[in-house]
C-alpha cells in the first residue's frame, strides 16, 4: 500500500568508503559497525526517527519534523568526533513530500536529501531551505548559505545551507525528561516559538521591497495603547494573522505558519510600513476573531488573513486584505499550485502575495489622501501611484514628477521620492518625453545616487539606478547594480526582469529567459508585464526565433497596445518571416506613437556592449526598408 505524507528525510554515508575499504577492509568494517551501534542508530532513535534502510556505508532515516532530523544529524557528527577513527559521515537533510510503499520511502523529498548529502563535507551537514527555515530559530546552530546549487536529476536549483552546532547547543538538555517530554517540547516549539519579525520604514518603490530597518521598530506602537483611540493607526500598518491549515494532515502546520512568517518579513520591507511582530499576530492563532477587533487591539489599518488546503496533488492558498475601519475586503486572491517542491511552493506563495499587497497597500493609502495638505511621504506615494497605475504617457509622468519634486523639497531626506524621481526621469529619456535625453538621464542618475546614499540597503534604489545606468549605455555597471538589488531582495519582480533584460544587453541573452520566468511567476498580472513581454520578445529576436518573438510581442500588445517599443520588435520579426506589409504597418504605428523614433533612437534606447550591438545590427537593418529613418 502506498501513501503520500510530509516527512523530514536524513541521508548519510561514509566519505571515501571504497578507499578506506581498499586500505584496511577489516578495520574499516569494524569501525563502521561501531559507529552505527554507538553513535548513528542511538542518535536517530532518541530523536524520534526510524532508519528506513541501510546501504552498506550509508543510511536513510525518516523523522516527524525537521527539528528532530537536524538534531539527529548534529548528534551524529558530534558523536563521531568523540569516537575518532577513519570514518567520517556526510549528511543531508530535506523536508518534503514522500511516498510510502510498505516500509520504504520514495519521491523528490528523498532525492533532494541524497543530493544535499553529496554537497556536504566529511563530518558536515547540509540542509535545504525548507529545513533551515524550520530550525534556524529553534536550535542553537551556526550556518553558511551556500547559494543555489544545481544538482543532478533535480530540475530547479537547491538553496543549500551548511549547519553546525553553536555555543549553547546541548543535546542532553534538549532531551531532558525523556521521549514523551521531548515530543511535547518539539510540538510546542513547532507551533509557537516566537520569532520577532522585522518591520519599519525605508525607501519604497512599487516593484519590490527594500531591506528592513532595526527590529525595534516592529513594536514601536504597543498594542496596549493602540486600541485606546488616542493615536491614529500608522499609514501602511498591517497585521498578518496566522493562516489556517484546512488540510487533514496537521504535519502541514509548519508550512502554513511559514507562509505567515515570510509574509510578515516581506511586508515589513515596504517603505513606511508598520507590520506587527510575529508574537503579536500569532496570539490570534486558532482563534475565531473579528478583523476590526484585531486591528483595534494591534493598532493597524489593515488585516491580512488566509488559509491553505491540500486537495490531492494541489495546494490551494487563499488570502484577503481587509480595511479595518470599514471591514471591507479590498483585495483577495486564490492560488492553486502543485504540491511538489515544498521549498519552491512556499517561496512562490509568499512572493506573489507580498508583491500584490505591496501594490495594493500603496494604492489604498494613496486613495485615503486628498486635497492640498499632503506631506512628503504622501506626495511620494502619490507620485509612485501615478507612475504605476496610470497609463504611461508624458502627461502622467509630468504629474508624477510634480508630486515628487514637492516631496523632496519638503523632505530632502525622503529616499523613496528620490528613487521615484530616478524612475520618472529615466522614463522621460526612454520615451522621448524630454527635449534633452542626456539631461534627463543625468537627473535620473543623480536622483538614484541620492536614494542609495540615503538608504544604502534599499534594494529598490539599487534597481532604479541600474535602470538609469543601462538607459545611459553603461550596461556593465547596470548589471552590477541590478545584481546587487537582486541579492538584497530575491523576490523583487521588476529587478528580476531588469536583470534578465540587462543580461541581454551584455550579450548573454541565452541566460536571460529564466529571470523573466521568475519575475512573471512572482507577479503574473504586474503593471509592468507589457514591458517584460516586449523584453522577452527582444530576447527571442536576438536568438533568431522570429516566431517566438512575434508571439511575445502579441502578448505585450494585448497587455498594453500603446507601448511603442513593442512595434519595432514586431516589425523586425515580421520582416524576418517575410510578412513585409504587416511589418510596414507595425513601423507606421511605432512612428505614430513615437514620432522621433528612428534606427538611431532605437540604438540609443536599447544599448548594449559590443556583442549585443553585433546581434542588434541585423535586426535594425530589417527596419530601414520598412520606412524607418536612420535619424
Amino acid at each position: 500500500m502506498t501513501d503520500h505524507r510530509l516527512a523530514a528525510i536524513l541521508v548519510a554515508d561514509v566519505s571515501g568508503y571504497s578507499r578506506l575499504m581498499g586500505a584496511d577492509e577489516t578495520g574499516t568494517l569494524d569501525h563502521l559497525k561501531r559507529s552505527r551501534r554507538d553513535v548513528v542508530d542511538p542518535a536517530v532513535r532518541v530523536n524520534g526517527g526510524r532508519i528506513v534502510k541501510s546501504t552498506g556505508d550509508g543510511i536513510l532515516a525518516e523523522f516527524p519534523s525537521a527539528i528532530a532530523a537536524v538534531a539527529s544529524a548534529i548528534d551524529i557528527q558530534a558523536g563521531m568526533a568523540k569516537l575518532g577513527g577513519p570514518i567520517a559521515y556526510r549528511i543531508g537533510v530535506n523536508l518534503g513530500d514522500v511516498i510510502h510503499d510498505g516500509g520504504d520511502v520514495f519521491g523528490d523529498g528523498v532525492n533532494v536529501a541524497a543530493r544535499l548529502e553529496q554537497l556536504a563535507e566529511p563530518g558536515g551537514v547540509c540542509v535545504s531551505r525548507a529545513v533551515f527555515d524550520q530550525v534556524r530559530d529553534k536550535l542553537a546552530l551556526e550556518h553558511d548559505y551556500l547559494g543555489e546549487q544545481q544538482v543532478k536529476n533535480i530540475a530547479r536549483p537547491l538553496k543549500v545551507y551548511r549547519i553546525r552546532a553553536a555555543d549553547g547547543y546541548s543535546p542532553a538538555r534538549r532531551r531532558a525528561g525523556g521521549p514523551r517530554a521531548r515530543q511535547a517540547a518539539l510540538a510546542v516549539v513547532g507551533l509557537g516559538l516566537a520569532v520577532l519579525a522585522i518591520a519599519g520604514a525605508a525607501s519604497f518603490w512599487p516593484s519590490g521591497r527594500p531591506n528592513p530597518p532595526p527590529a525595534s521598530v516592529a513594536d514601536a506602537t504597543p498594542a496596549s495603547t493602540a486600541g485606546q483611540g488616542s493615536l491614529e493607526a500608522p499609514p501602511l500598518s498591517i497585521a498578518v494573522l496566522p493562516f489556517a491549515n484546512l488540510s487533514n494532515d496537521q504535519n502541514y502546520d509548519w508550512f502554513v505558519d511559514g507562509i505567515s512568517d515570510d509574509l510578515i518579513t516581506d511586508l515589513s520591507r515596504i517603505a513606511g510600513s508598520f507590520v506587527t511582530s510575529r508574537s503579536s499576530s500569532f496570539a490570534f492563532k486558532n482563534r475565531k476573531v473579528d478583523t476590526r477587533q484585531v486591528a483595534e487591539e494591534l493598532g493597524v489599518r489593515y488585516v491580512l488573513e488566509g488559509s491553505v488546503r491540500r486537495i490531492g496533488d494541489q495546494m490551494r492558498v487563499t488570502a484577503q486584505l481587509v480595511e479595518a475601519s470599514s471591514g471591507a475586503q479590498i483585495w483577495a486572491d486564490r492560488l492553486d499550485l502543485a504540491a511538489i517542491e515544498i521549498e519552491r511552493l512556499q517561496d512562490e506563495v509568499t512572493g506573489r502575495i507580498a508583491r500584490a499587497l505591496n501594490l495594493e497597500l500603496i494604492a489604498a493609502e494613496s486613495r485615503r489622501k486628498s486635497g492640498g495638505g499632503l506631506e512628503a511621504i504622501d506626495l511620494a506615494m502619490r507620485g509612485w501611484t501615478t507612475l504605476w497605475y496610470r497609463p504611461q504617457t508624458s502627461e502622467t509622468n509630468a504629474e508624477a514628477k510634480s508630486y515628487l519634486l514637492r516631496a523632496v523639497e519638503l523632505a530632502p531626506e525622503n529616499a523613496q521620492a528620490w528613487a521615484a524621481l530616478c524612475y520618472a526621469h529615466t522614463r522621460d529619456a526612454q520615451f522621448g518625453w524630454t527635449p534633452s535625453r542626456d539631461e534627463a538621464l543625468r537627473r535620473a542618475i543623480e536622483a538614484g545616487e541620492k536614494a542609495i546614499k540615503l538608504a544604502p540597503r534599499d534594494a529598490d534604489a539599487w534597481y532604479v539606478l541600474g535602470y538609469a545606468r543601462r538607459s545611459a549605455g553603461d550596461v556593465e555597471q547596470a548589471l552590477h547594480l541590478i545584481e546587487h538589488s537582486v541579492a538584497l531582495n530575491p523576490n523583487q519582480a521588476a529587478a528580476l526582469a531588469g536583470y534578465g533584460h540587462t543580461l541581454t544587453a551584455v550579450g548573454q541573452a541565452t541566460k536571460s529567459l529564466s529571470w523573466f520566468e521568475r519575475a512573471l511567476r512572482l507577479s503574473p498580472l504586474d503593471p509592468l508585464r507589457a514591458v517584460w513581454f516586449y523584453q522577452v520578445a527582444l530576447v527571442h529576436l536576438v536568438l533568431g526565433d522570429d516566431n517566438a518573438a512575434l508571439d511575445w510581442a502579441g502578448k505585450a500588445l494585448a497587455a498594453n497596445p500603446r507601448f511603442p517599443s513593442t512595434f519595432w520588435v514586431r516589425a523586425s520579426a515580421l520582416a524576418g518571416l517575410g510578412r513585409t506589409e504587416e511589418a510596414r504597418a507595425a513601423i507606421a504605428e511605432y512612428r505614430r506613437l513615437l514620432p522621433r523614433g528612428s534606427v538611431a533612437w532605437i540604438a540609443s534606447t536599447v544599448p548594449g556592449n559590443a556583442t549585443f550591438e553585433a546581434q542588434r545590427a541585423p535586426l535594425l537593418n530589417r527596419l530601414r526598408p520598412l520606412g524607418l529613418p536612420d535619424t
